[in-house]
């Protein structure tokens, strides 16, 4: 993530708003607890972590099905070449 200004509009915005001063104590109040965030997220990744896992072994476990009922034919019948008319060809 870049910082600054990526164009004209974002440079004007951030030259017309550089020195406001903001004394906004209704943010300290409403801030979430960096705590609770912290769980919250923990249990996400772990919650996605899991999923994962899980997607991991049903795909094991459906090719390991697919693989196991696959009943292999001979599409043709392929004859082995005696030594000897290989020692006659020209």
């Amino acid at each position: 993530m870049a910082i600054g200004a990526r164009d004209r509009i974002d440079a004007m915005l951030v030259r017309k708003y550089a020195m406001q001063k903001v004394d906004n104590p209704i943010i300290q109040t409403s801030m979430v607890d960096p705590e609770k965030m912290y769980e919250a997220m923990n249990d996400y990744a772990q919650m996605h972590l899991s999923m994962l896992n899980i997607q991991q072994k049903l795909k094991e476990t459906c090719i390991n099905a697919i693989s196991g009922s696959i009943k292999y034919t001979k599409s043709r019948n392929i004859k082995v070449k005696k030594p000897e008319a290989l020692a006659t060809a020209p």
